[in-house]
């Protein structure tokens, strides 16, 4: 029989509790459905793409406006550009923007809605959220689970004094020397993102979540990771759809008193074909998840494979010169608009480029050896064709294919053949602490 002392489910909120309810609702959607590729929207094939697309353009376009003439923001931050940053200028302000909409949102819907109390809707919303979080836990887990996401340390890093490290390069080398760490990381998230799938788990994989990506947001907060928004909203939206039972969860761990879990994981509606539509959203999210395993385990693997078998280019290689036909200074530039002095071909065949400043900068290149191209990534820019030859071992030339960059004349510097940070390796008994 149940309890005669558990309260029975408010039927009326204040005019307090629904305004708020209907700012929250309408923020949390607007961000969830608008930002990222982590967007329950791609389960519509085609155009759930585009409609994701053209709802961030709902705040992106003003964001841009607001940046350039009321902000004043100049140089690179004015614009939307190609970025591993997710707390650019641009988003920071759009963020502000999904606010408002939130708010004038939420007086319009205010004004055309007189229903006493929300349940069903929040239900709707603890649904999307949800789903939005299996789908970002996947995506985070895998990249570790696989270790992708925090890579062994690079040639760059390694001979880098540890002094000039940024605070996210010197975190990220910290989880990256020990792929055990990373993949132990990448199964936790990948269980929340389980427990959050099923229904009877799903509210111990949201309180997991919660913990999880708090400890992610204090990596962020306190190294300068530049996916503080990102980050703080998978809290928010862990904490969302964790509060319509913090009721009786205070109860019973608190209070010690009974209690049980009266609000539900997904919508109940009244027709069959609604219910039915629900368990194929659920199910093609699983297929969507199920079906990026092989991705992420192809990219783990090909990185595997290139250092097992590294490039015969692999190593740090200085600039001695950038020319054209005229012998002018033709620099390849770096995300700052300063010029290349160095490139390192790392091991897992990954890029790492270093400035006139000394910062460095994440790239990717495709080496075919067979037909002497050598095609350059950069983040912000277009990619670079180059055909590359070796008049020696300690040279490299690279000639540009479109005319217009210049000639890379490049001479190979000799690197350390050992690591003691890669080669300490695991110690049970020590008797004295190494530190070197």
């Amino acid at each position: 029989m149940p309890d005669s002392s558990l309260k029975p489910a408010k039927v009326r909120w204040t005019p307090v509790e629904r305004y708020g309810f209907r700012v929250a609702c309408s923020y949390l959607l607007l961000y969830a459905l608008s930002s990222g590729n982590d967007n329950i929207l791609y389960l519509i094939p085609k155009a759930g793409a585009k409609l994701a697309s053209w709802l961030s353009l709902a705040w992106q376009k003003p964001a841009v406006w607001l940046a350039q003439h009321y902000f004043h923001v100049s140089g690179i931050g004015a614009n939307i550009h190609a970025t591993g940053s997710g707390d650019t200028a641009i988003n920071w302000i759009g963020i502000g923007l999904l606010f408002v909409y939130a708010v004038i949102g939420a007086l319009l819907w205010s004004l055309f809605d007189r229903r006493a109390e929300y349940r069903a809707a929040s239900q709707w919303l603890r649904f999307v959220l949800r789903l939005t979080l299996v789908i970002a836990m996947t995506n985070y887990g895998f990249s570790k689970l696989f270790p992708m996401q925090m890579p062994p340390p690079s040639l760059a890093v390694l001979n880098e004094p540890v002094g000039n490290l940024s605070p996210m390069t010197l975190l990220w080398t910290f989880l990256g020397v020990n792929p055990g760490y990373e993949i132990a990381a990448g199964a936790v998230e990948i269980a929340a993102a389980l427990l959050l799938f099923f229904r009877r788990t799903a509210l111990v994989g949201a309180i997991l979540t919660c913990f999880v990506m708090s400890n992610v947001l204090l990596f962020d907060l306190f190294f300068d990771v530049p996916v503080k928004i990102y980050a703080s909203h998978l809290v928010l939206f862990s904490i969302a759809i964790i509060s319509p039972d913090l009721p009786a969860l205070w109860d019973f761990f608190w209070r010690h008193k009974p209690a049980s879990l009266n609000s539900l994981w997904a919508p109940a509606p009244q027709h069959r074909a609604s219910r039915i539509a629900i368990r194929i959203v659920e199910m093609a999210l699983a297929v969507m998840v199920l079906s990026s395993v092989p991705g992420h385990y192809e990219s783990f693997a090909k990185q595997l494979g290139h250092a097992r078998n590294p490039s015969e280019l692999t190593g740090r290689w200085h600039v001695d010169a950038a020319i054209d036909g005229q012998n002018s200074f033709k620099p390849v530039l770096t995300g700052n608009s300063l010029p290349m002095t160095d490139l390192f071909m790392e091991p897992n065949g990954r890029l790492t480029l270093r400035d006139s400043s000394g910062i460095l900068w994440r790239a990717g290149a495709d080496v075919q050896t067979k037909s002497g191209t050598f095609v350059l990534y950069r983040e912000s820019d277009d990619p670079i064709v180059y055909s590359f030859s070796q008049p020696d071992p300690a040279h490299l030339v690279l000639t540009p294919a479109d005319r217009v960059s210049g000639t890379l004349r490049l001479t190979r510097v000799p690197l350390p053949t050992h690591y003691p940070l890669l080669e300490r390796g695991f110690h049970l008994v020590n008797e004295w602490p190494l530190e070197r």
